[in-house]
């Protein structure tokens, strides 16, 4: 039995590494958000984005079709000026949205809370 070269021990030793950082980072973020203090903002709703995620493999997409998996995103511009933030949204809260509507955005950190559109 030949022991592997030592090429693959040090790649797969580096997707370790690559994996353990990025799921760290993920958890610090989520932390930072919870301890975020919630703000509020008077906004404009400036675009919306859905596009489809693609998480599946070129065989299983044969064998399966894609789902309807999809990503919500929407941008808003405060009404005084400043710049533009964008957020994920679940399709709920995206579908409520219209580019245009003003009203109150709330968040924490990078985390969107709602969107109350004046009335």
């Amino acid at each position: 039995m030949s022991k592997p070269p030592l090429f693959f021990i040090v790649i797969i030793g580096l997707i370790i590494v690559s994996a353990s950082f990025r799921f760290m980072q993920q958890r610090r973020e989520k932390a930072d958000n919870d301890m975020a203090p919630l703000q509020q903002k008077l906004v404009v709703v400036s675009n919306k984005r859905e596009k489809p995620i693609n998480d599946r493999r070129s065989r299983q997409q044969e064998v399966t079709p894609a789902g309807t998996s999809m990503r919500y995103e929407a941008s808003f511009k405060p009404q005084s000026g400043g710049m533009e933030q964008t957020f994920r949204l679940d399709a709920q809260q995206y579908h409520a949205l219209t580019v245009g509507d003003k009203g109150t955005l709330s968040y924490k950190g990078t985390r969107f809370v709602s969107f109350v559109g004046e009335q």
